[in-house]
């Protein structure tokens, strides 16, 4: 019993009382942000998660174009839903729920926070063709028998790259490291051989992952959720994430983060986003939206290093970029 309390408080009780500090320290943060004239969302609840991917997708201009041209449009897909919204955002602050019945989020689940990447992916398979292939990439996976040196390839599509922190729990994560892991051949060997039909025989092999094709948008999930000795943990520690990553064939540029502060437990989502129109990036945080710079030298908002004007920031979030 001694391992689970201390002075009469379970685990639990300080991990909830933890959060809700980091929370509060958070939201006196947004107080100090100039004010902007984009508009926020209503909470329902705790769907602050939905709010902040709503936003994203509102301020990714070809998807809200893409949204809003598509006329005539089959009521099978959110996308009526989305362009009421959009064009109720334009206006001033909008209510989202006619997209949460659309996904399925009934009363009973609005009090429940979720994933905002589950709901990003989620909305943009519900999404017609035009609008959701601006986020859709595609991998070629090649499995190389070390044998026979026999190829088999496999393409799949993807909405988010999943990056892993692995145990840089210690150190800053740089996405770049992370990305470049990513595309890193991997061996195959003893236990996990692959089944070779040529050879007849499971034999060591390798697998290389290359990119098939760029999306205009390139959404990064960052894993941080690992499992230690008792349960699931969120990764906290610094994560390095570059202005401009380059890939083999184009550039892409940051354009918005999804954030979440808090633990497994609990939290509060918001997103930082560049606006296309003005150049300045904002803070959407439900109802309340500001301007932010990015070059204040703030708690979990500093610029950590500058390469060849190459700018990396210290974020807490998922980033997005887009194909210059």
């Amino acid at each position: 019993m001694s391992d689970y309390f201390t002075g009469g408080r379970t685990r639990a009780a300080r991990v909830a009382h933890a959060d809700n500090a980091r929370t509060a320290m958070f939201m006196k943060l947004l107080d100090r942000f100039p004010s902007s004239d984009y508009h926020g969302l209503k909470n329902q609840g705790a769907t602050c998660y939905l709010n902040s991917v709503l936003q994203v997708l509102f301020m990714t201009e070809n998807f809200r174009e893409a949204v809003k041209g598509c006329q005539g449009q089959d009521f099978s897909t959110i996308d009526p839903q989305l362009e009421r919204l959009f064009a109720e955002l334009q206006r001033g602050t909008a209510d989202p729920r006619p997209v949460t019945e659309k996904l399925g989020i009934t009363n009973g689940d609005l009090y429940e926070q979720r994933d905002a990447s589950e709901y990003f992916e989620k909305i943009l398979s519900l999404t017609g063709h035009e609008a959701s292939k601006i986020f859709k990439g595609k991998l070629r996976h090649t499995t190389t028998c070390s044998m026979c040196q026999k190829h088999t390839t496999l393409e799949e599509q993807f909405l988010t790259l999943p990056l892993s922190m692995g145990n840089s729990s210690h150190q800053t994560y740089s996405v770049e490291n992370g990305f470049e892991a990513f595309f890193t051949p991997i061996k195959i060997v003893e236990n996990n051989r692959i089944y070779c039909h040529q050879c007849d025989a499971k034999t060591d092999a390798t697998i290389g992952c290359e990119m098939a094709h760029y999306p205009d948008v390139l959404t990064l999930l960052l894993k941080r959720f690992d499992y230690d000795e008792w349960s699931y943990v969120k990764l906290n520690h610094c994560v390095s994430v570059p202005e401009r990553l380059q890939t083999e064939s184009c550039t892409y540029e940051l354009y918005a983060f999804v954030n979440h502060c808090g633990s497994l437990h609990g939290g509060h989502y918001t997103a930082e986003i560049k606006s296309y129109d003005t150049g300045k990036w904002y803070l959407f945080d439900d109802t309340n939206v500001k301007m932010v710079n990015l070059s204040h030298t703030r708690s979990g908002d500093t610029a950590i290093s500058e390469d060849i004007g190459n700018r990396k920031w210290n974020r807490p979030g998922n980033p997005l970029y887009k194909n210059r």
